[in-house]
């Protein structure tokens, strides 16, 4: 019995601790509510920024062309070593690992158009940049075929060289 009555006791110490916090928590959500408007504008504004910002990226990067990679061990070393190379030199090469993509001061803008890929088929993605609007493809199910059955490496080229030479 006497080992039950300090059980009580311990819980109604611990419910008087936390009773000890709702207070301050109601106090800090009462002076926090005048903040939220305003917080509201700034993340409103800025989003605005960013898409201007973002569409004069879209217009001074006009005709150029991406490939994104991702860091999965059992592909990226393939990448790297045979199909990089083999890429034009006017492609820009974006490395992406797990979701983020470093890539300097365009790493958002990048990181935008890669988050707005419609068709979710894995990587490699193939982007480009024509008047404005981005244009996708993905090339994981032929490079992974060619990768695995150890196929030549000049479909999945001219694959990728007609997707950038389309307009």
């Amino acid at each position: 019995m006497l080992q039950i009555l300090k059980n009580l006791r311990q819980k109604i110490a611990d419910n008087a601790e936390l009773l000890w916090l709702l207070p301050l928590f109601f106090v800090f959500l009462i002076l926090a509510i005048p903040t939220f408007p305003f917080l509201f504008i700034y993340a409103h504004i800025s989003d605005k920024k960013f898409q201007k910002n973002y569409t004069a990226y879209l217009a001074r990067m006009n005709g150029t062309c991406f490939f994104y990679y991702n860091n999965r061990k059992s592909s990226l070393a393939y990448i790297r070593e045979v199909l990089l190379p083999a890429l034009s030199p006017s492609v820009q090469v974006v490395f992406v690992e797990r979701r983020e993509v470093d890539a300097g001061p365009d790493g958002k803008y990048l990181a935008k158009m890669l988050g707005e890929v419609k068709e979710r088929k894995g990587f490699p993605y193939l982007l480009k940049i024509i008047d404005g609007q981005v244009i996708e493809c993905s090339v994981n199910n032929q490079f992974y075929s060619i990768m695995i059955g150890r196929k030549p490496l000049s479909p999945l080229l001219d694959r990728i060289n007609a997707f950038y030479k389309a307009a």
